[in-house]
């Protein structure tokens, strides 16, 4: 079968534009906001251009309650759909991301899972922690195949966020000015975004009520995870993080 998948996938990549972008990143990894940056900069510059969102088979569930086969994953691992286009892949610290993960999967979406305790969700072979490592890995493996890669962190876009976002637009190709890069920096800080879902006034997804933990916008933090996972958990992804190749630079 996966044989059949990947001629299927290498078809497929003949279907996009010559030009098309992909922003491939796992869940909570910070998708939402850099795709709104994205939108932005492209009304400013006044320019549209082919680019496709996705999580690229690495969520176990969407808001709308559907639930895909959580193994797709692991079992059809090869990327040949890209191999036309220009990928942005985007990650952060997989410590923060299981933690906005586990509320994401529990309180976001209709039919919720229910775990009896993050560290139950943290340890779990398929959902959990060891998911965001292989999803990880398995893109590192592949990158070759893209037209070209580009690598962007979470903790770069929240420490020097003007800077990756001008090395973004140039990737990108977007005529914008670095006044207008930071003028959309400023405009989608996490606490503006954080007061348009409340509001219901973000586009692309409903609002969840005021409940920290059920935002789309949650915490928005680097290292988060501290105050969220129990010393025994930390210890459980630290041992995991040495699988993780360094390319990302998190061990």
């Amino acid at each position: 079968m996966r044989f059949f998948r990947d001629i299927k996938d290498f078809i497929l990549s003949y279907k996009y534009p010559l030009d098309k972008y992909f922003l491939v990143s796992f869940p909570k990894t910070g998708r939402t906001w850099l795709m709104h940056m994205i939108d932005d900069l492209q009304n400013k510059g006044k320019q549209k251009i082919h680019i496709e969102y996705t999580h690229d088979m690495s969520e176990i569930i969407i808001e709308n309650g559907y639930r895909q086969d959580p193994k797709v994953l692991f079992n059809y691992n090869h990327r040949y759909r890209y191999r036309r286009s220009k990928v942005i892949f985007l990650v952060r610290d997989p410590r923060d991301v299981i933690v906005s993960h586990f509320y994401q999967v529990t309180r976001r979406s209709k039919n919720p899972f229910v775990f009896n305790s993050i560290s139950e969700f943290v340890r779990h072979k398929v959902y959990g922690f060891e998911r965001i490592i292989f999803f990880y890995n398995m893109w590192y493996k592949q990158k070759y195949i893209p037209k070209d890669f580009l690598l962007i962190k979470y903790e770069d876009l929240i420490n020097d966020g003007v800077n990756e976002t001008c090395k973004i637009t140039k990737y990108l190709n977007l005529d914008v000015s670095l006044d207008q890069i930071k003028d959309t920096y400023i405009n989608f800080t996490a606490k503006k975004m954080r007061k348009k879902e409340i509001k219901d006034n973000l586009d692309l997804f409903n609002a969840s009520g005021e409940d920290k933990n059920s935002l789309k916008v949650r915490n928005a933090k680097v290292g988060g995870y501290t105050n969220e996972l129990n010393d025994e958990d930390i210890q459980f992804c630290k041992s995991k993080m040495k699988n993780l190749s360094t390319f990302f630079d998190y061990n």
